[in-house]
């Protein structure tokens, strides 16, 4: 069913092999053919592949986190934000943020036309698997909890119909244990690859089964310390890498990790004007070319070997981008 809202919505997210670069790579971008979706002043936007042709696609003015597209291209899904004040009878209260996954095609003529894929309040950052077949996200299950002090983040996974909904958390987790952010699947989906919480603190990156996470916490706070200060994490396409962004203040860049051995190494320095936000990257459909948002709200791309970057938007409000799948 395909929703039309008029008026305030108020649901949709919270939260050194190559080069050092120190300034803008010369020349103009490469002319590759993508699509590549993005968000600017909490609308999502779409670019070609070199940066031409900006036209804003979904106005909705609440738009925030990863953007993903379904594998023909012709879908885009993304998390609204909308909030709720609530006043206690004791006089307590306060304000949270709410969230929920919706999608809008990419043919769609109407600016107001789009579909709501979660309606949990809980939901953002998502993503859709190589085969089209389910969406992964992160569901906050306090969401609608009014006095709940603390989010309870759960990975999670449903079809387009809701008809099948899967958890990816421990089963015998306590709340607010085994938490996820940021999970990006495999390409055949039987992975998937997050930043663990312990305790509100991102840890690092872990990678577990889709079927279930297994580790108790202790183990899983083990094994994020090996990837740590790890964020907006993206499997490349061919399962060869996990592209990321390292916050450290000394090691600022953009990582790929092996989701085999763990290894990692650092293709971009933070230089100059060029430091990566900490949100999600996106790969090429080629697995060749990584988009990122800088901190100061530019949209580049950097080849997967450290070459470039180049940068294609100048709006200084871009973030999250996202290429389209061929």
């Amino acid at each position: 069913m395909v929703y039309r809202i008029i008026g305030t919505v108020v649901l949709g997210l919270v939260v050194g092999f190559g080069p050092a670069i120190e300034s803008l790579a010369q020349g103009s971008p490469p002319d590759l053919p993508w699509t590549i979706a993005f968000v600017r002043d909490r609308n999502v936007w779409l670019m070609d592949g070199n940066g031409g042709n900006q036209r804003e696609f979904a106005p909705m003015g609440n738009v925030t986190g990863r953007l993903a597209w379904r594998p023909d291209g012709k879908m885009v899904v993304f998390a609204r934000q909308g909030d709720m004040e609530y006043n206690l009878p004791d006089g307590g209260g306060g304000r949270r943020r709410l969230y929920d996954v919706f999608a809008k095609h990419i043919d769609s003529t109407r600016l107001n036309a789009w579909y709501w894929v979660t309606n949990n309040h809980g939901s953002h950052s998502p993503e859709y698997s190589s085969d089209g077949e389910y969406i992964l996200y992160v569901h906050d299950v306090n969401a609608n909890t009014v006095d709940a002090e603390l989010p309870d983040y759960e990975m999670e996974y449903r079809n387009w119909e809701g008809t099948e909904v899967r958890p990816i958390t421990r089963e015998d987790a306590a709340p607010r244990e085994a938490m996820g952010l940021q999970p990006t699947w495999n390409p055949d989906r039987s992975q998937v690859a997050f930043i663990y919480l312990d305790d509100r603190i991102p840890v690092g990156l872990v990678i577990e089964p889709t079927s279930g996470i297994t580790r108790s916490n202790e183990e899983l706070r083990a094994a994020a310390e090996s990837v740590p200060n790890c964020f907006g994490p993206c499997w490349s396409p061919d399962g060869e890498w996990i592209a990321y962004v390292n916050t450290e203040d000394n090691d600022n860049g953009i990582y790929l990790v092996d989701p085999e051995t763990l290894e990692t190494k650092k293709i971009l320095n933070a230089a100059g004007t060029i430091t990566p936000h900490q949100a999600p990257v996106s790969w090429s459909p080629d697995s060749k070319w990584i988009a990122f948002a800088t901190i100061d709200g530019f949209i580049y791309i950097v080849g997967a070997d450290g070459s470039g970057p180049h940068r294609l938007t100048s709006g200084g409000n871009d973030y999250y981008p996202s290429i389209a799948p061929k």
